[in-house]
């Protein structure tokens, strides 16, 4: 895959994520959790995954862009 596309992937994600830590709120206020959980956990785990998406993401764009480099020992020169 292109750096671009997985650029994309994060961009499309993040929202979907987001929006899946919401209702996990809603439904641990509705449940009757206190504060802490109904606010914070989806907010920590929401975080938590996002920022592994990006790193997973950015390892293969930079593999990826560094496959397409040749080094100056590859010249044949």
């Amino acid at each position: 895959m292109r750096p671009r596309t997985l650029l994309f992937v994060l961009i499309s994600v993040v929202p979907l994520v987001v929006t899946v830590a919401f209702v996990a709120a809603v439904v641990l206020q509705r449940a009757g959790f206190g504060l802490v959980i109904w606010a914070l956990l989806p907010f920590v785990v929401s975080m938590a995954l996002i920022g592994a998406l990006g790193v997973v993401l950015g390892r293969a764009a930079t593999r990826r862009a560094s496959d397409g480099r040749r080094s100056r020992r590859d010249d044949g020169v």
